[in-house]
């Protein structure tokens, strides 16, 4: 048997975390790193001011708590996936009526992160209740068509565990998890100006709080299942393992059981917005996929982070937030330490890259679609100006090509992309001032990019432009695509120009 020691990497771990400078105390500091394995607790170390009795904030952690509650509620039988979050919500319907975009919306939606809006709503109405915010905002796309990170959607789902459950959502969960999982009696979530918990970013807890619910997660993930491999001395078999990550374990969730189970598996694409590597590894019920496992995952460095391939839990708080690179850093420390120290680490974190990935699909389409706005971010309206979206045109067969249309004020721009599901393409785009018409460079009329492309769901390409002429950057679209329908998502990292191709754009088929 090939055992893994979890006590020696985790050391490990608090040595090079010690070595990059990242154990000083207070900003750009790890606070605490505890570990759990099997149940038992192998290690905690906190670094000065914080200690095992000092409570911390969590930030994001917290949507993987509502998430939680959500699946309670769905064993008690109080709510569905499939339901509707504006039929729980009839107060806040407008003069109008829902948009119809939000009215579509589900919970699995919202706990997936495919909402129709850009981001977070409260963040536009400072003076409006948080929790109406979302129903009021005007959407920007269709729900349930692609990943944006949308921490209202995590706000009011802790409205709704509230208005269900008649608690709170550390409350109802007291209720709920065991005693011997049971997070502290001081745990709390601060509430926002109107009162609600801020169910996105709110809670307050200490370290071994974390631990404690992340061992209850990984034990009723676990729980009941013959997943153990006795010959590499792991908690999961390789088939056991792929079977968790690509989720799908039942066609109707009515358990908790089941629920954790999907939660925590891959369901949704995240590789177009995600700005490092852990972001980019999928996503799934408030759960955030990782290089060979999942995580709950917290703004500067808070996280929970599983791999129930070795029965282990790792806590980990900071404030990384001065950091360049976010939490990354710290993440590739454990990441590395786990591919040195746990056998056969390399091939799980293959094995989850395998399963995600869409092999040799490359169906054959020729698509035209009529653009029925310009690129919306949250709020924002129709300007009525010269310049817009008219059509979009995507083929594929044995390569493809992606060919946009533009108003501008001297006619119509054309951009023309060519992309290959199996290797790279070269174009250019043209250097034109969509308002006017006219050249934006003195210089050069185009600027040169290379293009990859992937499928990241059977209805989703991804296109990804690398600029390498006179501006050096990147354009993401990200294109869910239907006979009927098209949802653009279109996000530039270029420090001038392109300024349209960032925001949502809803298409209909040319022919309807």
């Amino acid at each position: 048997m090939n055992e893994f020691n979890a006590l020696e990497c985790i050391n490990k771990i608090w040595d090079r975390l010690q070595k990059a400078g990242l154990l000083n105390g207070g900003s750009g500091s790890i606070h605490s790193l505890l570990a759990d394995q099997g149940g038992c607790r192998i290690f905690e170390e906190y670094v000065y001011p914080y200690s095992a009795s000092r409570m911390h904030r969590m930030f994001s952690v917290t949507k993987s708590f509502v998430s939680l509650a959500i699946g309670f509620l769905i064993e008690e039988g109080k709510l569905s996936l499939e339901d509707k979050i504006v039929t729980f919500f009839p107060e806040y319907e407008p003069k109008g009526g829902f948009h119809p975009y939000l009215s579509d919306m589900t919970i699995r939606d919202m706990l997936r992160m495919e909402t129709c809006h850009t981001s977070t709503t409260y963040k536009f109405h400072v003076n409006t209740n948080w929790v109406e915010s979302f129903f009021v905002t005007q959407p920007s796309h269709r729900s349930g068509k692609v990943f944006n990170y949308d921490t209202s959607s995590s706000h009011t789902l802790a409205a709704l565990v509230k208005k269900l459950s008649g608690m709170g959502v550390l409350d109802y969960l007291r209720t709920k998890i065991p005693s011997e999982y049971i997070f502290s009696k001081d745990a709390y979530i601060i509430t926002d100006p109107f009162g609600d918990e801020i169910g996105g970013a709110g809670l307050m807890c200490y370290p071994e709080d974390l631990l404690k619910a992340g061992r209850f997660v990984m034990d009723e993930l676990l729980k009941g299942d013959k997943l153990c491999d006795s010959q590499n001395g792991e908690s999961l078999s390789e088939g056991a393992f792929l079977a968790f990550c690509k989720g799908d374990h039942c066609t109707e969730v009515t358990s908790f059981g089941d629920y954790i189970k999907e939660a925590v598996s891959f369901k949704v694409p995240n590789i177009q917005t995600g700005q490092v590597t852990e972001e980019r590894q999928g996503y799934g019920y408030q759960f955030w996929r990782i290089r060979g496992g999942f995580c709950m995952y917290g703004m500067g460095g808070q996280y929970v982070l599983f791999y129930p391939q070795y029965d282990l839990v790792i806590v980990t708080t900071a404030d990384l937030q001065n950091i360049k690179g976010g939490t990354q850093p710290l993440l590739d420390i454990i990441h590395d330490s786990l591919l040195e120290y746990a056998p056969s680490f390399s091939k799980y974190e293959k094995d989850i890259e395998e399963c995600t990935l869409l092999k040799n699909y490359s169906p054959c389409f020729d698509y035209t679609y009529r653009i029925l706005n310009e690129p919306l971010t949250n709020g924002s309206k129709e300007s009525g100006d010269k310049a817009r979206f008219e059509s979009f045109h995507i083929s594929y067969g044995d390569s493809g090509c992606l060919s946009i249309k533009q108003r501008s004020g001297s006619g119509v721009i054309d951009y023309i992309i060519p992309f290959n599901l199996t290797k790279e393409c070269e174009g250019s785009l043209p250097l034109v001032d969509p308002a006017t018409g006219q050249p934006l460079s003195a210089t050069s009329r185009e600027v040169p990019f290379i293009s990859k492309s992937r499928w990241t769901a059977s209805d989703t390409l991804y296109i990804e432009l690398s600029l390498i002429g006179e501006d050096v950057g990147s354009i993401h679209i990200n294109m869910n695509i239907s006979a009927d329908n098209l949802t653009v998502q279109m996000r530039k990292i270029v420090e001038a120009r392109f300024e349209d191709f960032t925001g949502f754009i809803e298409g209909v088929a040319d022919s309807i």
